[in-house]
C-alpha cells in the first residue's frame, strides 16, 4: 500500500480548512494556503531603514488615493438612512445639487403613492425631467399620458417636459419594488443636461442596443443629450477602462457583480457620484458587472476602433 497515496475524503477535510470567501475577495490567509501552513511560518522582520521605507511608501500611497477620490461622494447600502416619504414608500438620498437630485425609492408590496403633481413630494416644485430605472419588483405608472406602463427589472422609463407629473398620478406594486428616481431641473438645464428634454420615452430590459465599448465593456444608451448620457454598462470577468478625466458630474449606480473605481469597490446596490474635474485612476471588475452610468464618455475610456460606426 502507498502510504503517500491520497483520498478524495482526505482532500475534503483539507479543503474545508481553506479559508472562504466571497467572489472577488481575496481571502485573509492568502490564495491556496492552509492556515495551519500559515501558522508554523515565522514573520520576517525587516531591517528597520526597509521598514521605515515600506511605510513611507504605504503611506503614500493611501494619500494618493485619497486625494483621488477627494470630491467624491459613495454611498454604501450597508449605511443607507431611509426616510419615510408615505405608508410603504420610503426613500434614500444618493445625490442632491442645483442640477436636480438622485434616490433611490421602495415600496412595499400593495402600495399606492401619489408624489404629487410634478412628483413634488420627491424633488420638490421645480419643473425637471424624470428618469426611473428599476431595479427589482414591478411598478406600474398610473400616467394616462403614457398609456399606464408597468415596469419589469432593468426597465427606463423618461418622463420629459411635454408629459408633465400630474398632481393625481401615483405608482403602485402589488409585489414590491425598489427603484432609481434621477430628475433634472428645467430651470438650470445647459446644453449637456437632459432638463430641457421635451419627449417621454422607455426603453425595456429586453430590448437590443448594446454596443461594445472597448474589449470586454458595452454599453446600452438610454438617454443621450449633447455630451451627456444615461447607459447601462456591462464589464466582462477582468474587463478593464484606463484612468480618465470626467469632464461632466458622473453618476454610478451598480446593478450587479462589483467594481474597482480606482481604490473604492463598489459592489450591488452601492453609488458614486464623482464631480467634473475630478478622475478615475482606473476601472476593474473581478468578477463582471452591471451598473447604471449617467455622465460623459471620455474617449480615454472607449476603443476608437471598436466604436467604429457608432
Amino acid at each position: 500500500m502507498n502510504t503517500h497515496s491520497r483520498t478524495t475524503s482526505d482532500l475534503a477535510a483539507d479543503l474545508a480548512l481553506e479559508p472562504s470567501t466571497l467572489p472577488g475577495v481575496a481571502p485573509a490567509a492568502g490564495l491556496g494556503l492552509l492556515p495551519a501552513l500559515a501558522v508554523e511560518l515565522t514573520p520576517i522582520e525587516p531591517p528597520s531603514e526597509m521598514a521605515g521605507a515600506l511605510r513611507r511608501r504605504l503611506q503614500a500611497r493611501a494619500a494618493q488615493s485619497a486625494a483621488a477620490s477627494l470630491g467624491m461622494t459613495t454611498r454604501r447600502l450597508a449605511d443607507a438612512v431611509w426616510q419615510d416619504l408615505a405608508p410603504g414608500v420610503r426613500v434614500y438620498g444618493q445625490r442632491q445639487d442645483e442640477l436636480g437630485q438622485s434616490s433611490l425609492i421602495q415600496l412595499a408590496p400593495g402600495t399606492l403613492w401619489t408624489p404629487g403633481a410634478g412628483a413634488a413630494a420627491l424633488h420638490g416644485p421645480d419643473l425637471a425631467v424624470h428618469e426611473l430605472l428599476l431595479l427589482s419588483g414591478e411598478l406600474r405608472l398610473d400616467v394616462a399620458a403614457l398609456g399606464t406602463p408597468t415596469l419589469s427589472a432593468q426597465d427606463y422609463q423618461l418622463i420629459g417636459l411635454a408629459e408633465p407629473w400630474p398632481a393625481d398620478a401615483g405608482l403602485s406594486s402589488t409585489s414590491g419594488a425598489l427603484l432609481y428616481w434621477r430628475s433634472s431641473k428645467k430651470a438650470v438645464a445647459a446644453a449637456h443636461e437632459f432638463g430641457q428634454t421635451a419627449a417621454s420615452h422607455r426603453v425595456a430590459a429586453g430590448e437590443q442596443g448594446w454596443q461594445p465599448l472597448r474589449q470586454g465593456v458595452e454599453i446600452k444608451p438610454l438617454h443621450v443629450v449633447g455630451e451627456r448620457i444615461s447607459m447601462l454598462v456591462r464589464f466582462q470577468p477582468g474587463a478593464t477602462v484606463p484612468a480618465h478625466p470626467h469632464g461632466l458630474g458622473e453618476e454610478c449606480l451598480m446593478l450587479e457583480g462589483d467594481l474597482f473605481l480606482g481604490d473604492v469597490l463598489l459592489r450591488a446596490g452601492e453609488f458614486q457620484f464623482a464631480p467634473a474635474g475630478t478622475g478615475h485612476e482606473g476601472l476593474l471588475s473581478d468578477v463582471g458587472c452591471l451598473l447604471y452610468f449617467c455622465g460623459a464618455i471620455d474617449p480615454a475610456a472607449a476603443d476608437p476602433a471598436m466604436r467604429a460606426g457608432y
